[in-house]
Formats: structure tokens, C-alpha cells, sequence
């Protein structure tokens, strides 16, 4: 359906579509309106739209590790089996190595 929308717009036939799906009004939109309580707030292009928020500033966001986080950290797991097929090789070790006692 989309493709139709998209070849009927470049033909040059104008197509009103509504949508509450903001990702399609931005990948089929020349110009898009925002209606707000039935009335239309404010229209223009995506680029006009976007240029009326402030730009955009980078955050410092501190994350605490998980415990995912903390477990492939320590067993030093990439999700890739060693050569004899192992997960990890804490259980490889322990088929080649002599028993402690």
C-alpha cells in the first residue's frame, strides 16, 4: 500500500493521509500537519518541523552494569565456542587437566 501512496505523490497527485504512526508521516510526507484536540497546531516540512525544537545536546547518562554485564566481563565471553566446541574455557580446562588432590 505504501509503494501506491509513494507513486501516486510523485506523479503529482496530492494524497491526505492520516496516520498515528509518526515514523510512516516521516518516511512519506512532503509536508506534514499535527493535529492536536481537532485542530492543527502546526504544519510544514519534517526539516521545518524539527527546526522548531532546540538543537539537540549530548547527555552524560551513567549506567550501572548488569549482572549480564558483570558475568561476560568475568568469564570473558564473545559468544564464540573454542575449537573443541566448548562455551567457555573453564570447562575445557577442566577435561584436560589433571585433577587436583
Amino acid at each position: 500500500m505504501w509503494q501506491a501512496v509513494k507513486q501516486l505523490a510523485e506523479g503529482g497527485t496530492t494524497v491526505l493521509l492520516t496516520t498515528q504512526y509518526l515514523d510512516e508521516a516521516e518516511q512519506l510526507a512532503d509536508r506534514i500537519a499535527i493535529l492536536h484536540h481537532g485542530r492543527i497546531i502546526v504544519n510544514g516540512t519534517l526539516a521545518e518541523l524539527k527546526a522548531l525544537l532546540p538543537p539537540a545536546k549530548v547527555e552524560y547518562v551513567e549506567k550501572q552494569p548488569s549482572l549480564e554485564d558483570v558475568f561476560l566481563a568475568v568469564v570473558g565471553d564473545t559468544g564464540e565456542h573454542d575449537k573443541h566446541g566448548a562455551a567457555d574455557k573453564g570447562s575445557q580446562d577442566a577435561k584436560t587437566s589433571p585433577s587436583k588432590r
